[in-house]
């Protein structure tokens, strides 16, 4: 990874607790699927995956998880707020769909995220996208309520005009939600029951990514045709939690 300064373009909240935030890099090449580090004066290096695709360069998107004001997250965000550039260092990650997946040919490539995993798996989303990929694509985006959902104004776009299929599943029931509630895993296994000729990108938290891994697995996903940054620096706990 190298170190690149990058322009700060806009910090948008655009919902309770998520901002999305558009950079200036006109130094740097990524694979969708990849992510950043924002370098804080302090020296602490967090990381983000980029949630735009190679083609909108020198532009980049990341969405951030405020979750509380105390946060290391908040502490991002307000250092961004605070700046007309920042220090980035860039690319990393191999959770990418240059890593010789798309090589064996798959037969139905799932792509999963959990909350603001959302960003590494539209990047790669729409990276299929622009690359005309013809195969069958899959994208499910879990969050907890129907007040979790962002990017709306992205979510109608990609249902008018993209050719693969996106599906939205949120955990609780509500009032305010009219499409597919309950746990992610089962509306994944609701419509694809045989898994043993597809590949998986899963974006989230730990405990999000191997319960999910878990239950695809029951379905005939190899661990080998799956991918997630989560396997680079988390061990899978003995009792994953979705």
């Amino acid at each position: 990874m190298k170190e690149i300064t990058a322009k700060v373009n806009t910090v948008e909240l655009i919902n309770k607790d998520v901002y999305q935030i558009t950079l200036q890099v006109d130094d740097l090449e990524f694979f969708a699927g990849q992510y950043l580090m924002v370098v804080l004066p302090t020296g602490e290096q967090v990381p983000y995956s980029i949630g735009s695709t190679p083609h909108e360069l020198p532009n980049i998107t990341l969405y951030v998880l405020v979750s509380d004001a105390a946060s290391l997250a908040s502490k991002v965000v307000e250092y961004i707020k605070s700046n007309a550039s920042i220090t980035i260092k860039a690319p990393g990650g191999d959770c990418h769909i240059h890593n010789g997946v798309l090589d064996s040919n798959p037969e139905h490539i799932l792509l999963i995220a959990g909350g603001t995993g959302f960003s590494q798996i539209k990047s790669l989303y729409c990276d299929l996208v622009e690359q005309n990929f013809t195969g069958k694509v899959s994208f499910y985006w879990g969050l907890r309520t129907a007040e979790d959902v962002f990017a709306k104004d992205w979510l109608e776009e990609a249902h008018k005009y993209s050719p693969f299929s996106l599906d939205v599943i949120v955990n609780e029931q509500s009032d305010q939600w009219h499409g597919r509630s309950g746990w992610l895993y089962e509306a994944i296994l609701v419509d694809n029951p045989d898994l043993n000729q597809s590949v998986a990108f899963i974006s989230g938290s730990v405990g999000m990514v191997y319960g999910t891994l878990d239950q695809l697995e029951l379905k005939g996903l190899s661990i080998d045709r799956c991918f997630s940054d989560v396997f680079a620096y988390a061990p899978h706990p003995d009792k994953p939690v979705l």
